[in-house]
């Protein structure tokens, strides 16, 4: 059962309770909805699975659709991101393995696998930082 309020743009639905409309129906999930042709996003807000047992009540507000993210044809959020796959192309001659994408008071470890025997390190003591 869907129950819709035009004036406030909220939404009430009523689900079987299982796992997978726990899942989909989390706190803050986008999902869209196709009505008279138009595709609607709507964010959830609550979701209570405790009042009545075997229902999962969601309520929804209505919520702006991402065109960048998401895919409106086919009314799926997120349905236009890309994983990231690792953009430094591999060389032989000097080739250095570790992470490409850091985060702050990180330890990485990188290694040096390619052909010329080189020695180098970090001096974290001064800063900035310097690499020989």
């Amino acid at each position: 059962m869907i129950s819709l309020d035009e004036p406030n743009h909220s939404l009430d639905i009523l689900l079987p309770y299982n796992e997978y409309t726990v899942k989909y129906f989390d706190r803050y999930a986008n999902f869209y909805i196709v009505e008279d042709d138009r595709k609607i996003c709507w964010r959830v807000e609550a979701s209570d699975w405790i009042s009545t047992p075997g229902i999962l009540e969601v309520v929804a507000v209505e919520y702006y659709a991402n065109k960048f993210e998401d895919d409106m044809e086919n009314g799926v959020v997120g349905g236009l991101i890309e994983e990231i796959g690792e953009i430094n192309p591999a060389r032989i001659d000097r080739l250095i393995i570790g992470e490409t994408f850091i985060k702050p008071k990180g330890i990485y470890e990188y290694k040096y696998t390619g052909l010329q025997n080189a020695n180098w390190y970090i001096d974290t003591n001064k800063y900035p930082i310097e690499y020989k």
